[in-house]
Formats: C-alpha cells, structure tokens, sequence
C-alpha cells in the first residue's frame, strides 16, 4: 500500500497509523509533556474538588443554622425584620406543609428581636423559639458546654452562648430578662432562667442567640395581638433530604401557601451574602485552573510545534508525492487530538484516584484554621472532603480538552502552509 495514494488521498486508519508514529517518534518528549499535563490535572481536579467541597459544607451548615432550604415567612420580614410581623395562622400553615409530605422535615420558629437583662448588664439579641427536634436544635447541641438542652415542657428555660453568659455575668441556673418592644410603643418582658451554655466558636451565635421553647416565645407573638390557638410563627423552616429538588418544592410550597402576605423563599434568597463569598472564592479557584491551562497550552504547543519543525522536509516532500494541504493539516491536527486524548485519560486516572481518596479520608484543615472554622456567618467543617459533581467532571473535561486540542491549530496550519519546493531545500 502506497502512503500516499492518487489524488492525494489517505485512509483514515493509515492516517490514524501515521499520526501515532509521529506522536511517538521522540517518546520522552511525549511522556514529558503528558506527564505535566496529568500533573496540571491532578492539581486542578484536587483543588476544584476541595473548593466545591468546602464551600457545600458551608451551605449545609447555613442551611441547618439558618433557616432551612426554603422559608415560609411574612412578606417583607427579610427586608426588614420587625416583631409585629408574624404568621397569624402558623398553625394551619404547617399543617398545610405536612399534608405536602416532602422528603424532609418542617421546622416550627419563632425568631424576635429582643433586649436581654441580668443584674449585671443588658445587651440585645435574638431569641430563637424552636422544638427540641429542629435542625438547628441539633446542630447546636453538640456545642453545650454546661447544662442540659431544654424539656419539652419547660416554658421558661433558655439556652444561651457562651459570649453572653460572660456578659452578663450569669451561668447555668442563673436568671435573665427578655424584654421587647410592642408595635403600640409599650413593652412585653419574659423571665427565663439559664438552662444551659454553648460555645459554637461563631462570635455571631455566641454573642447575639438566645433559645426558648416555642411557648416562652410566643408570649411576645401573643403581646402584639395573636391567638395563641392559632399557633401564631414568625417562620416555618423545611429541610430537603435531596437538594437538587429544592427548585420543584420551592415552586410547590409556593402555589400551595404563597400570598399577598406570605413569602416562599429558598437558601439563596435568604442568604445572599453567602451566596456572594461562594461565587467570590469559586473566582480563584478558577484563577488556579487558569493558570494550569497556560501551562497546558505552552507544553502542547512545544511538542506539536518542535514535531512540525522538524519535519519540514518531510512534509515537503508528502506535498511533493500529492498529500493535499487538508490532510497535511488534519494529519497534524490529530496528533494535538490524540494527545488531548491521552491527556485527559490520564489526567482522570490520577486526578480520580486523588479525588477518591480525599472524598473518603478528606484534608484536615484543623492546623490551618485553628479552633474556629467561622466563615461568612457559617461555618466550614474542619476536615474537609473533595466533591465534584457531574456538570464538574464534564466541565473540567472539556476545558482541559478543548484547551489542548485549540493548541494544535497552528502547528497544524503552519504543517500545511509548507511548500514542497522550499521545504526540500531545508
């Protein structure tokens, strides 16, 4: 068989033949180049996956101490929150959830602004009215460090952080205050006493949430004109067991209890700050992954473009026996295709194992971060576990991939630019 049949022509598995010789006429080369790029890969597999994977456990955390996937709330309480405005129904609303029967949890809240007192000092705060069972309840109780959480049936015990237990000088059995303003200008205060003290290591907890029952809090819903048979709530928090449904229930709970007066929000609405530092810090990681790409490119272009250069002769000599200028091209096109190839499958070989890795055992940052992992109003657990998603696995993918395979595009019109009169004179 001729190499270079009439018309110029080649079959593409004499073509493909040809293109894996040339790609391994200098081996080391080859390897070296590959190896960096499986280097680069690996490098922004591990860090792509660590970055998505710490800011998932920031929003899983915020979504349990906040307010849950999505928020049933009064209508503009977000924007400006005030102790008048409360869901008059509260009871009817979660009743209406439940018959819903979302894979999930439906959380019952009561969240005011208050001022706290002991003999000692005052200071203000919110106080969270919330069931034993909540996701938040169970967040927090690992963090108490005197006391017990509260009974089911105790309407007057609080629990308190630990930054303001030591400012008001109080500890576990002592007594507090809870005083708040009514819309009519007067006041309603609630004795409590200090059941127990936590210390989460997030200064906006510690300092700033008070817990009650939801029946010492609703004393305060009560004072501004609730029927307590109504089960009057300020909010109604639902957890999702799967996330990627948050969309589909969001749009649910919204036809189903949305009003003039009544909010459906998800996580996002309700944490946008959030929502901004993860987008702000996902920014560099892709800095990161830019400038593994321009290592990427400048490695490809070395290769194809040194194989090109040094077979300028032959090439000449191929447009000399008939080779069109198009299968020139496509012939060293192929071999930047095949080596993004190679690249990619072995980018995910070692990437994959890395990934699997640190998504079983994780990367202690306990060192690095001290005692407290606060961030943005969360917080990050302190061993930290790699996550890619599909659409990530696909996206890194094709950006490694088209980034390597764009490379060869200019040795291979440079291949095909080559003259045969000149190139024979080489």
């Amino acid at each position: 068989m001729s190499a270079t049949p009439r018309h110029g022509h080649l079959h593409p598995a004499l073509l493909m033949r040809l293109t894996w010789r040339n790609l391994w006429r200098h081996p080391k080369r080859t390897l070296i180049t590959l190896s960096s790029i499986g280097i680069g890969f690996v490098l922004a597999v591990f860090f792509i996956g660590i970055n998505d994977g710490s800011h998932n456990s920031m929003i899983r955390n915020a979504i349990k101490l906040g307010e849950g996937y999505i928020t049933v709330q009064p209508v503009g309480y977000l924007q400006a929150p005030a102790n008048d405005k409360y869901l008059a129904e509260g009871g009817r609303l979660r009743e209406q959830l439940l018959a819903l029967e979302l894979p999930g949890q439906v959380d019952a809240r009561i969240a005011l602004r208050v001022l706290v007192s002991s003999p000692y000092n005052s200071v203000g705060a919110g106080l969270e009215g919330m069931a034993a069972t909540d996701q938040r309840a169970q967040m927090l109780k690992p963090f108490l460090m005197e006391g017990d959480w509260l009974a089911a049936d105790d309407e007057r015990g609080v629990i308190i952080g630990e930054g303001m237990a030591r400012k008001l000088k109080v500890k576990v059995g002592g007594k507090i205050v809870v005083m708040a303003g009514k819309r009519g200008g007067d006041s309603e205060a609630q004795l409590g006493r200090v059941r127990a003290i936590f210390d989460s290591s997030m200064d906006e907890l510690d300092n700033y949430l008070v817990i009650s029952n939801l029946a010492l809090a609703r004393h305060f819903l009560v004072a501004e004109g609730a029927d307590p048979a109504s089960e009057p709530l300020t909010r109604l928090a639902v957890s999702l067991n799967d996330p990627d449904s948050l969309s589909e229930w969001t749009s649910r709970i919204d036809s189903k209890l949305g009003s003039a007066s009544i909010a459906v929000l998800d996580w996002q609405q309700m944490m946008p700050q959030l929502v901004q530092f993860v987008v702000l810090d996902s920014a560099g990681a892709y800095v990161f992954l830019a400038v593994i790409l321009v290592l990427i490119v400048f490695g490809i272009v070395n290769t194809v473009l040194m194989s090109v250069l040094e077979r300028t002769r032959e090439f000449g000599l191929l447009r000399a026996l008939g080779l069109s200028r198009l299968h020139l091209l496509l012939m060293v096109f192929m071999e930047a295709t095949l080596l993004s190839v190679l690249a990619v499958g072995i980018g995910w070989t070692l990437g994959g194992l890395v990934h699997l890795w640190f998504s079983h055992h994780g990367l202690d940052l306990t060192s690095m971060l001290g005692d407290s992992t606060a961030v943005a109003g969360t917080f990050m657990d302190p061993v930290v576990r790699t996550e890619l998603s599909q659409a990530r696995v696909l996206q890194l993918t094709l950006i490694v991939f088209l980034t390597t395979l764009t490379t060869g595009i200019y040795p291979a019109i440079k291949a095909a630019r080559v003259t045969p009169v000149a190139a024979l004179r080489t």
